[in-house]
């Protein structure tokens, strides 16, 4: 029987916290001028970690201060890290996004951003952890043959990645709608004719922001996305509460939950403080493992930095 080797995407608990990782055309939004962000997810089986995933983005709006001109280019770059089976196999992509945003209103509150974005993976392998068949004797002992098995001496690949976004953002209300094509995932580690391309992974989004009673907030995010026939849907809320009230200070706490379809329940809690935002969340998961007695466990810590100039008429939210 032919057997096809598919690269499987990670998944992040709080993606909406990771902009670029939603989209390449998320590049120089927000209410600053700059931004770092940063993800770290871990999971493990029965106390042994098997994937640990680190996301650090950073971005910026570039020729913004231009008064005849309105509309303007965004530029950042990504890293991820993802490492599996406590070393045994670590991938790492590094991104470089460019979007251009164009304004729809005269309020400049509505715009239409393109992204574009090339994207440089690479995968090692850690040989000095694997064990095969043909290394062993007639007894079981280690024999140190190696064995014939065949890996790629740098497997690596270079690909490009692109997205639309609309983005609604104004005194009380963050709205954003997107349409993206990510064309990178992990590189063909062995030499092998029935390897398959990895295929466009189409991804949809929406992020929701809005005040209600004066200083409260709810939050929706809904995702989807698909590569090789395998879809995800992913769907949730929170909502904010005013840590302490003060004129052009922005203090929240966010409490919420979200639901990976037929994977997992993600409560969550973010804390926002002026221009810092800080959250953790951990997976409750319900898939065929817990069927089966294994328990798995998620946690995911973010963390992101604003910074330079700051549009004070625009609201601050979780989305920046």
């Amino acid at each position: 029987m032919m057997q096809v080797s598919k690269a499987q995407d990670f998944v992040l608990s709080q993606p909406f916290t990771a902009a670029q990782y939603l989209s390449p055309a998320s590049v120089g939004n927000g209410v600053y001028g700059q931004r770092i962000q940063s993800n770290f997810r871990t999971e493990s089986i029965g106390g042994s970690n098997y994937a640990r995933n680190l996301v650090v983005g950073w971005d910026r709006k570039y020729n913004r201060n231009a008064a005849e001109q309105a509309n303007y280019l965004g530029i950042g770059g990504q890293i991820i890290s993802e490492q599996l089976l406590n070393g045994l196999i670590n991938t790492n992509y590094i991104t470089f996004n460019t979007a251009y945003h164009l304004f729809l209103d005269g309020d400049d509150y509505s715009n239409l951003a393109l992204g574009l974005g090339i994207t440089y993976s690479q995968t090692t392998l850690d040989r000095s952890k694997l064990r095969f068949g043909d290394m062993y004797d007639l007894l079981g002992n280690l024999s140190g043959y190696p064995t014939a098995e065949v890996f790629l001496s740098n497997p690596s690949r270079f690909s490009a990645n692109t997205g639309f976004l609309f983005t609604r953002h104004s005194n009380d209300t963050y709205l954003q709608l997107s349409a993206n094509g990510f064309f990178f995932a992990k590189p063909d580690m062995t030499n092998s004719p029935y390897n398959e391309a990895p295929g466009m992974r189409s991804t949809l989004f929406m992020n929701l922001e809005k005040y209600f009673n004066e200083n409260y907030t709810y939050l929706i995010h809904g995702a989807f996305s698909s590569r090789n026939k395998i879809k995800s849907y992913v769907a949730g809320a929170s909502i904010s509460l005013p840590i302490k009230y003060e004129f052009d200070h922005d203090r929240r706490l966010y409490i919420g939950c979200f639901y990976r379809f037929k994977d997992a329940i993600i409560p969550s809690i973010n804390i926002m403080m002026d221009s810092y935002i800080f959250g953790i969340s951990y997976d409750i998961y319900n898939n065929d493992l817990t069927a089966a007695g294994i328990r798995s466990n998620s946690f995911e810590l973010t963390f992101s930095k604003s910074f330079g100039k700051r549009k004070q008429e625009l609201m601050r939210t979780l989305f920046d």
